[in-house]
């Protein structure tokens, strides 16, 4: 196993502190099936996500995903970033390399192409944020009642299952990582095939 450095957080803390952010986050989410919300309600639901968001992608490129990169990233830089699509690439890449592009995808997420689209509305929400910049912004009014409470709650939705994703994705690559490592230890056929789901 990697070791994961995050403020001398030890590895099996650290990919808790991402499942534990999804879960403040859909506790968080209750607030939505208030019927007197309005946009600034709704910024510490956003807020929660992309925090849960941007330290999964984080485990999965300082674990054992970013094994399977030609070329390691810096994890000083990616422990320091908040830039959410900076860390989706490295994943798309780990993702591609594995030629797992077929199993990598969820509610709403059908493609690599979707997969960005997402992260790119995630990275709109002001990673510190700032009263003065409601992170609401990031999501359109919803197409049929113009509202943007009822897109949150479809947007927040469709978070929810890219977060369950990265985390599968996390549990696959550590699983793939020690197939191929045992690999070189074992002289005999390999009858498991590695798959990332």
């Amino acid at each position: 196993m990697k070791t994961l450095k995050w403020r001398n957080v030890p590895e099996q803390d650290f990919y808790l502190y991402a499942r534990s952010f999804h879960a403040a986050a859909k506790r968080l989410a209750g607030i939505l099936d208030s019927t007197s919300l309005t946009a600034l309600d709704v910024c510490p639901v956003l807020s929660a996500y992309r925090k849960a968001v941007e330290v999964s992608l984080k485990v999965l490129v300082l674990g054992e995903g970013g094994t399977f990169l030609p070329t390691e990233p810096d994890p000083i830089s990616v422990h320091k970033t908040t830039s959410v699509s900076w860390l989706a690439q490295f994943v798309c890449q780990i993702i591609t390399t594995l030629n797992c592009e077929g199993e990598f995808r969820c509610d709403g997420v059908e493609n690599l192409a979707d997969f960005k689209a997402v992260i790119e509305h995630v990275n709109a929400i002001d990673p510190d944020f700032h009263a003065f910049r409601c992170p609401s912004a990031a999501v359109e009014p919803d197409d049929e009642t113009g509202d943007v409470i009822t897109a949150v709650r479809q947007f927040v939705r469709r978070l929810d299952a890219l977060l369950d994703l990265l985390d599968g994705t996390a549990d696959a690559l550590a699983a793939e990582w020690d197939l191929r490592s045992g690999k070189d230890e074992w002289d005999g056929d390999n009858e498991f095939k590695p798959t990332v789901h």
